[in-house]
């Protein structure tokens, strides 16, 4: 037997609670892809910034002639890398150990729909120069 001040409180309940959790859902798939979408910028710029560090040859050992393997100019390498963050508007850093670059990029970014505040997500990458050919084809 049902007590009638009880009926009707389980659809109250659900009009109420039904669309907070679906806002809640929503909000955690918006936010948490922009965290995703962030990671992937930050990977393809520190990628991109690796590369064009990793250009950064010692240009002087080419002029004079210098055969076998290129050497990287540790600050040219680091300036180029530094140089295309820069155009890509993200800020980084830029390690050269030898002949290998190495770029770290971190992206912020603040939730939109929740309140989680900003999240700080980065992505590291390295490139070394290699040359195509390195001795005479027989």
């Amino acid at each position: 037997m049902r007590r009638r001040s009880e009926a009707g409180t389980v659809t109250l309940f659900m009009v109420l609670m039904v669309p907070v959790l679906l806002i809640g859902l929503g909000g955690l798939v918006f936010d948490g892809g922009r965290v995703l979408v962030a990671k992937r910028e930050a990977l393809n710029a520190a990628q991109q910034a690796a590369r064009a560090g990793a250009q950064g040859v010692a240009t002087e050992d080419l002029r004079a002639g210098a055969t076998g393997p290129q050497r990287l100019d540790p600050g040219r390498a680091r300036a180029r890398a530094l140089a295309h963050l820069d155009q890509l508007g993200h800020v980084g850093s830029v390690d050269v150990d030898g002949e290998v670059v190495r770029v770290t990029v971190t992206v912020r970014r603040t939730a939109r729909l929740l309140p989680l505040g900003t999240t700080e997500v980065s992505a590291t990458a390295e490139a070394r120069n290699v040359r195509g050919v390195l001795g005479a084809e027989t």
